[in-house]
């Protein structure tokens, strides 16, 4: 069984990135089981999907405290929010792009810095990879595709049992066909920086 957490907030498109991982373990021949736990529509709210991933069929639909291999964060500060289910096995993956609350804007409540965040999550798991999400999303031409260079990240580190093709396949399925082209190139550039990140022994735990 493969554990996979994806947090971020309402816009970022996690639900779409966590949809994308169910859909290409089931085209890799795995069972899979997406679910939701808290979700906001609303632009701005919390959203953490869970997503189980394995060759025998998946009962429970969530994951237990402790016990997710790899947390895929698209906004850090939500990292900090699903800390519970990170052990010492657990590889996280976040990106670095900040959205700020519209409370800590006010200036009525305050906000974690990038080492804070890192410092709590290395205390808390086996590693820590920061990846700019938003740099690779514009590259790719739309910064609206970082969740789709957090899949790339994602597949790239060996940790997601799905076939390549197969996450292919599911980006051309469930991403708007205007947009496809973008996002393709957008997981191309994930899969090379984590690569480099790696090669290079950088911004790890």
């Amino acid at each position: 069984m493969v554990d996979v957490l994806v947090c971020g907030v309402g816009g970022q498109g996690v639900l779409l990135l966590a949809e994308i991982l169910g859909t290409a373990a089931l085209k890799s021949g795995l069972d899979a089981r997406v679910s939701e736990i808290h979700g906001m529509a609303q632009r701005g709210g919390s959203v953490i999907c869970h997503v189980r991933v394995g060759p025998r069929p998946v009962h429970a639909p969530t994951i237990m405290d402790g016990s997710a291999d790899t947390l895929l964060a698209l906004e850090p500060a939500e990292a900090l929010r699903a800390l519970r289910f990170l052990g010492r096995e657990t590889w996280a993956l976040v990106s670095t792009r900040t959205i700020r609350p519209t409370l800590v804007s006010l200036g009525m409540a305050s906000y974690p810095g990038l080492k804070e965040v890192e410092k709590a999550l290395r205390e808390a798991c086996a590693r820590v990879i920061f990846i700019d999400a938003l740099r690779l999303a514009e590259e790719a031409g739309s910064p609206l595709a970082q969740n789709i260079v957090m899949a790339g990240v994602l597949h790239a580190t060996g940790r997601f049992p799905a076939d390549r093709g197969a996450m292919l396949e599911a980006i051309k399925e469930l991403v708007p066909k205007r947009y496809v082209a973008i996002n393709l190139k957008a997981f191309e550039l994930g899969e090379r920086e984590i690569k480099e990140v790696l090669e290079k022994g950088e911004s790890s735990g």
